[in-house]
């Protein structure tokens, strides 16, 4: 075995019932050339310090049992992420025993490493994971790759978790051979992305971690960064953020999960229509399609919660012994469950798993370029502040051509108004960083109370459309009970027109930080 190596995977979720359906799939069969699955019984123990300060240095440290094979252990450092797709640098060596012993590797790097890191240091079993991996290699295309299928648990202490998942992890080839297989496999099987390792897990039960909503941090470009690099920032972001926030709406844990869900989706969709001219026609239409779809099975949820947590609590402060408003946040819970239950359904569809793989692709590897013009490969190679001025120019004029003349919006135009601003907006904060940040900053703040006023007006008008919903299942009492929330919403509609005004005079008579 070789001491070092890079390891390069990506990683799978799959739901137990489905393996077998996997392992029999016709072009998994095709891609083994008769070679066999092996099962193999893998027990791996994580070693860190009490604080895993190993872990915040992004190392890993692990025993190994392989079946009836002996021990190895194993130093894991990250090389780099390209969003989906890990590369990690790997060390490896034998042991008679299942005992931690760091002066075995020889390499002078990992030697290195440890001495810096890990040796005068407590070192000790966080956690472990107890699993069934039933492996083969594959020839697919131009690359060979390892499948493995485990099955089993993360435990640390008496708390555990289930793990079941798919490996594909590149020997030799392209990295776009390993996504293109995953994608004709989940014709047939449900398969979804997944950025966490068993690691990532073993350490969240050790700390008891508890899952929440996702916030992402701002993207920070550079002025050599190309214009391609830029984007795929801008992708892996959005997609960390859809699967960060994932567990939420699965769960029903954090209600900010579902909306910073909706952000991830939104983001996304604004960064595609931002590069559109730079983009392709084919999968680049297919993504901005599965978004729109997968976004429309959050809307609901996000609606309800927006009511249900933000509205009605103002209202009923004013009427604290109302029947009809009691009511009404009965028939209200009842329509969020339904649509809880949407956004769920939402979650096992195949769009949804095909949007994940696409977006892990084209965040890892240039896979955006196929079919792309010579002047869309240059703008894409060129630095990222000479598309920006451009990009920003045009979602400029979409505000301007709408919100010079404010007072005269109807709702339909006000709604297509927030939808230029919010692209405005995820424009700025993307490029931002590219620009002198007290430039951005002003700009950025008269835009946000445009838009928080926009947002507003279009909560009142979802409300409306919401309460609609209800009237058939409410009594006399609860029909007062909307009369009342409606009254409320026309009392401040009226409240934010006259402010929208200002706040729209305010931000056309800045100037623009990218001139």
């Amino acid at each position: 075995m070789t001491e070092k190596q890079i390891e390069i995977e990506l990683k799978l979720r799959i739901d137990p019932k489905h393996v077998a359906r996997l392992k029999n799939a016709p072009v998994l069969r095709e891609v083994k050339e008769g070679r066999r699955l092996i099962t193999t019984h893998l027990v791996s123990i994580y070693h860190d310090t009490p604080k895993l300060s190993l872990a915040d240095k992004g190392i890993a440290i692990r025993l190994r049992k392989k079946g009836n094979k002996g021990w190895e252990q194993t130093v894991k450092t990250s090389n780099g992420l390209r969003e989906a797709l890990p590369a990690r640098q790997e060390w490896t060596v034998e042991l008679s025993e299942g005992v931690l012993d760091l002066d075995l590797f020889t390499d002078k790097d990992v030697k290195k490493l440890l001495t810096k890191f890990a040796k005068k240091k407590k070192i000790d079993r966080i956690f472990e994971s107890d699993l069934k991996r039933s492996a083969v290699d594959l020839t697919y295309r131009d690359a060979v790759m390892e499948l493995a299928i485990d099955q089993g648990v993360v435990r640390s202490g008496d708390k555990e978790t289930p793990i079941s998942e798919v490996e594909f992890e590149l020997k030799k080839g392209h990295p776009a051979a390993l996504f293109d297989l995953a994608l004709e496999l989940q014709r047939t099987v449900p398969l979804l992305l997944s950025m966490r390792s068993k690691a990532s897990r073993g350490r969240d039960l050790y700390l008891g971690t508890a899952p929440g909503a996702y916030r992402a941090a701002p993207i920070k470009l550079t002025d050599d960064m190309s214009a391609e690099t830029a984007f795929r920032v801008l992708l892996g972001q959005g997609l960390r953020m859809i699967l960060s926030n994932e567990v939420c709406v699965r769960n029903d844990l954090d209600i900010e999960g579902c909306h910073q869900m909706r952000i991830g989706m939104r983001r996304l969709r604004v960064g595609l229509n931002l590069f559109k001219k730079n983009l392709p026609a084919g999968e680049a239409v297919l993504l901005r399609r599965l978004l729109k779809s997968c976004s429309k099975g959050l809307d609901g949820l996000r609606d309800w919660d927006v009511f249900l947590g933000q509205t009605l609590p103002m209202i009923e402060g004013h009427f604290p012994d109302h029947d009809g408003i009691a009511q009404l946040r009965k028939a209200a819970e009842k329509q969020r469950a339904k649509a809880l239950e949407a956004a769920r359904t939402m979650l096992d569809q195949p769009e949804y798993g095909q949007l994940l793989l696409i977006l892990g692709a084209w965040a890892s590897y240039s896979r955006w370029a196929s079919g792309a013009s010579a002047e869309q490969m240059k703008a894409m190679a060129a630095p990222v502040a000479d598309l920006a001025g451009p990009l920003l120019d045009q979602a400029y004029k979409r505000v301007t051509r709408r919100g010079e003349k404010i007072a005269e919006l109807n709702v339909a135009q006000l709604h297509a108004l927030r939808l230029d601003v919010k692209q405005m907006r995820y424009g700025t904060e993307f490029f931002g960083s590219v620009y002198p940040s007290k430039k951005v900053k002003k700009f950025r703040s008269k835009l946000t109370s445009m838009q928080e006023i926009l947002g507003q007006l279009q909560d009142a008008a979802v409300a409306e459309a919401r309460l609609a919903d209800l009237t058939s299942s409410l009594s006399k009492d609860g029909l007062v009970a909307v009369g009342l929330v409606s009254g409320w919403f026309a009392a401040r509609v009226e409240q934010e027109l006259q402010g929208l005004e200002d706040a729209a005079a305010a931000f056309f008579e800045q100037k623009l930080f990218w001139k």
